[in-house]
């Protein structure tokens, strides 16, 4: 590289070496740059995070939205808006959007496709039936639907019918999670209890976030005896849906099994905080209150049963007994009549309602027979009604037949 000075220049030669350097380092920044930018083109984006997720799921529902106050492609809107309440576990917003998407078009299979799969996550078995039947008759010919049919029929107990639909799944999509949880389901109902089992694992290794594959196979892993493992997929599952009630009442039905009832009482009243309908939990912590003779929780406990499911198996008479034990012998004695008419024959309320009229009466007290000072006391004396006592003599027989005896012989002389 060769210097050429100009004879014309003014400055120092210090001046000048100040301006080859400044060049110089304007020539290395730009190849680093294009160094940066080459390296930059090639590199691989980071793989998107849970929260980049949630905030396109928030962008997209802004847009979306936005598009439907405008009323642009509305059935198209609804229905995408849908799917995304539908993917967040909101229900009952997807169900409505859904159903804006059908109103506007009502002859695209996959709107009923999606409508069948909320009705099925909203325990409405005979509209998802419904919708995944319309849904075949408008030519949806994929796995989603037939997952979707053979879960409901088997729900239904129609298992032929239930099993020729989950194999054509399995053909065309042999890798999704809800079939083989349908598998588990279709062998636990016919009795395969240690199939079912290994269908449900597998369930979970393809889609760790199918919840009812953790409730289920929590359900038979406690029934079985395998407390620890029923415990370590309830922890599973509450890790991913902490505030889901069902977790909780399994929770509190495993430690109930061993006889942990502290604990279970705590996983009932976790069950009930996240869904105050959920009798069956109530009705466990009426009968641990019990146990631990809290007779005012318990009569609260099964009260809340008494209102929600008045037909509960015997729940007058636990209400009658809680109340006999805090001491409303009228109140105990009304439920356990209405326990008697709705269950005749029921011994225990019986039992019950002859215990109170036998505190009405009083207690029998025999009168002081000692030969000394006699007290008497201040309270009456319950006498016996000798009127309604039938005494029968007893009739001697007036002969008796004594047999003979054929192995003495007599002699007579």
């Amino acid at each position: 590289m060769k210097l050429i000075y100009c004879s014309g220049m003014k400055g120092s030669r210090s001046a000048f070496s100040s301006v080859l350097v400044l060049t110089a380092c304007v020539a290395i920044g730009f190849l680093a740059s294009c160094q940066s930018d080459a390296r930059n083109a090639t590199r691989i984006p980071p793989t998107p995070t849970a929260k980049l997720k949630s905030e396109w799921n928030k962008d997209a529902l802004e847009a979306l939205t936005n598009n439907i106050r405008r009323q642009i492609d509305l059935d198209a809107n609804y229905f995408k808006r849908a799917r995304i309440y539908f993917g967040q576990e909101e229900y009952n917003l997807a169900l409505n959007d859904i159903n804006e998407a059908i109103d506007y078009k009502d002859n695209v299979g996959e709107y009923y496709l999606l409508r069948g799969q909320i009705n099925r996550e909203l325990n409405k078995l005979d509209a998802a039936l419904e919708d995944a039947q319309r849904a075949e008759a408008l030519q949806q010919d994929n796995s989603e639907l037939y997952i979707l049919m053979a879960d409901i029929l088997q729900e239904k107990n129609r298992y032929r019918d239930a099993q020729r639909y989950l194999n054509r799944s399995l053909q065309m999509s042999p890798y999704d999670g809800s079939a083989y949880y349908v598998k588990g389901m279709l062998q636990s109902r016919m009795g395969d209890s240690l199939t079912s089992i290994s269908s449900f694992k597998q369930a979970l290794t393809l889609n760790p976030r199918l919840l009812r594959a953790y409730q289920q196979n929590t359900r038979i892993l406690n029934s079985l005896g395998d407390h620890q493992n029923a415990l370590y997929y309830n922890n599973l599952a509450l890790k991913r849906y902490p505030k889901d009630p069902e977790l909780h009442f399994e929770r509190g039905q495993i430690y109930l099994a061993t006889s942990q009832l502290d604990s279970a009482l705590i996983s009932y009243r976790n069950a009930v905080a996240q869904n105050p309908g959920l009798t069956d939990a109530y009705y466990q912590i009426g009968n641990i209150n019990t146990k631990f003779k809290l007779y005012q929780p318990a009569l609260n406990a099964y009260l809340k049963v008494l209102k929600d499911r008045p037909d509960f198996p015997e729940i007058n008479y636990l209400v009658g007994l809680t109340y006999e034990r805090l001491g409303f012998h009228d109140k105990a004695a009304e439920h356990y009549t209405v326990e008697s008419q709705f269950t005749p024959g029921h011994t225990l309320a019986s039992a019950g309602i002859w215990r109170i009229q036998r505190r009405e009466a009083g207690a029998y007290v025999p009168t002081p027979s000692s030969n000394s000072d006699r007290q008497v006391s201040s309270e009456p004396t319950r006498l016996l009604d000798t009127t309604r006592v039938k005494i029968s003599t007893i009739q001697p027989r007036s002969s008796i037949n004594m047999g003979t005896d054929s192995s003495r012989k007599i002699i007579i002389k």
